[in-house]
């Protein structure tokens, strides 16, 4: 008698491939909220267009949302005069 088909090499594909759907969605959500961020400020990062920064999100993954986090939004980065931050 052969295995259950939920045991197995099955499962194992099963998993993986939800995986990789799981993943590809959150890079999708990663590129979408990038843009927004970027749109709703007057200059994104380095001077690039959102949606450069979105296709670039859609590429490197998450990754270049670490480095746009870095460069935006952490402690690290240089208040803005759009922002209504604070000036050194």
């Amino acid at each position: 008698m052969g295995q259950p088909p939920f045991l197995g090499d099955g499962f194992g594909a099963v998993w993986n491939s939800a995986y990789w759907i799981a993943h590809a969605i959150a890079i999708v959500a990663a590129a979408y909220f990038v843009y927004q961020s970027a749109v709703r400020r007057k200059r994104a990062a380095l001077n690039i267009g959102p949606y450069w920064w979105a296709l670039f999100t859609l590429v490197g993954g998450f990754w270049t949302l670490l480095i746009y986090w870095l460069m935006e939004h952490s402690t690290l980065s240089v208040a803005r005069d759009n922002e209504g931050g604070r000036q050194p």
